[in-house]
C-alpha cells in the first residue's frame, strides 16, 4: 500500500477514532467506566491495522479490553479505560498531523492530479507508459485553450502513483473530460470485442461476418470522433482535423491505460471536481456525457 492509498484510508477512518467513557459508581464491580459507540471505533482500528507505522498503537488497542468482545457498549475498569483512551488519542493526534502535513505540501491544490500507473515490470514498459501519458494528458493540454502545462511534482513507490501539476483549473477540467470520454470508449471497445467474439460463433457467411465486424468498428470510430469533437468544442480554440486527430489518439491511449489498470484522479476536495472524473470501480456503468452521438456510417 503506497502513501496515497494509506492517506485515503486514514482520511476515511480518522473521524471514527472516538472513545468517550463515563464514570458509573458500582458496588459489586471495579468496571466503573462505561463507553458507547464502540463498534465504529473497532471497525476503524481494524481498517487501519495494515498501516505499518502505527502498528504499535494498533497492536496495543487490539490486545486491550476494547476487543474482548464486539459489543457496541461495554464497561471497563480504570486501568483499561485509561489505556484505551490514551492509545486512541495518540492515534488521532499522530494521524491528524500526518494528514495536515501532506495536505499543506500537495493535497488541496486545485491544479494537481494523481495518476496511478498500470503495472510495469521493466524500464521498457515504464518508458512506454510515459509516452502514453504524454499522448493522453500533455499533448491535449498543450493543444487546448486552458493555459495549462504539465509538471511532475513527485512519485511514490509500491503501486506507482505520480503527482502532476497541470497548471490551471481549466486544464484539470480538460483532463476530467478526457478521462470520462476514455472510460466510455473503453466500455464500447469491450462491448465490441464481446459482440465480435459472439458473431464469430454463428453460422454466418464470411462476407456477412466481415460486414458486421466492419460496422461495429465504424460505430466505435464514430463514438471516438464524437467524443473528441465534444471535448474540442469546450476546451479548444483551434479545431482543425490535425488537432482532432491528436485528441482522438489521446482518448484511445487513455482508454488503453485505464484498461491496463491506470487511474487518473484529481486531488481536490471539491465534490464537483471529483464527480467530473470517472468512478474507476464502476466503469461498466459509465455513460457518455454527450446526449446523442450519431452512429451511422
Amino acid at each position: 500500500m503506497n502513501i496515497k492509498e494509506t492517506l485515503d484510508k486514514i482520511e476515511r477512518n480518522l473521524s471514527k477514532l472516538n472513545y468517550t467513557s463515563s464514570y458509573v459508581s458500582t458496588q459489586n464491580s471495579d468496571l466503573n467506566y462505561t463507553a458507547k459507540n464502540l463498534i465504529t471505533l473497532k471497525d476503524a482500528v481494524n481498517e487501519l491495522s495494515d498501516i505499518d507505522f502505527i502498528g504499535q498503537q494498533i497492536g496495543t488497542l487490539k490486545s486491550s479490553a476494547l476487543f474482548k468482545n464486539y459489543r457496541d457498549e461495554d464497561a471497563f475498569n480504570s486501568l483499561e479505560n485509561g489505556k484505551i483512551n490514551r492509545m486512541v488519542e495518540e492515534l488521532k493526534i499522530g494521524l491528524t498531523f500526518l494528514l495536515k502535513y501532506y495536505n499543506s505540501a500537495i493535497i488541496g491544490k486545485d491544479n494537481v492530479i494523481e495518476i496511478k500507473l498500470p503495472d510495469t515490470n521493466s524500464f521498457d514498459e515504464l518508458s512506454k507508459v510515459s509516452i502514453d501519458l504524454k499522448k493522453a494528458i500533455e499533448f491535449p493540454i498543450l493543444d487546448s485553450n486552458t493555459g495549462g502545462n504539465v509538471e511532475i511534482l513527485t512519485a511514490e513507490n509500491g503501486s506507482i502513483w505520480i503527482i502532476v501539476s497541470v497548471g490551471t483549473f481549466a486544464a484539470v477540467n480538460l483532463v476530467a473530460s478526457i478521462c470520462w470520454a476514455a472510460a466510455v470508449i473503453r466500455k464500447k471497445m469491450a462491448e465490441a470485442s464481446i459482440l465480435e467474439a459472439h458473431v464469430k460463433t454463428l453460422d454466418l457467411k464470411n462476407e456477412v461476418l466481415t460486414a458486421l465486424v466492419d460496422a461495429q468498428k465504424r460505430q466505435l470510430q464514430n463514438i471516438i470522433q464524437g467524443e473528441a469533437e465534444a471535448i474540442a468544442s469546450k476546451h479548444y480554440d483551434i479545431k482543425d482535423p490535425e488537432t482532432i486527430a491528436r485528441l482522438k489518439l489521446s482518448l484511445e491511449t487513455t482508454a488503453d491505460l485505464i484498461d491496463r489498470g491506470a487511474k487518473i484522479l484529481p486531488n481536490s476536495r471539491e465534490e464537483e471536481i471529483k464527480k467530473a472524473f470517472p468512478d474507476y470501480s464502476k466503469l461498466a456503468l459509465i455513460e457518455s456525457s454527450i446526449k446523442q452521438i450519431a452512429l451511422g456510417d
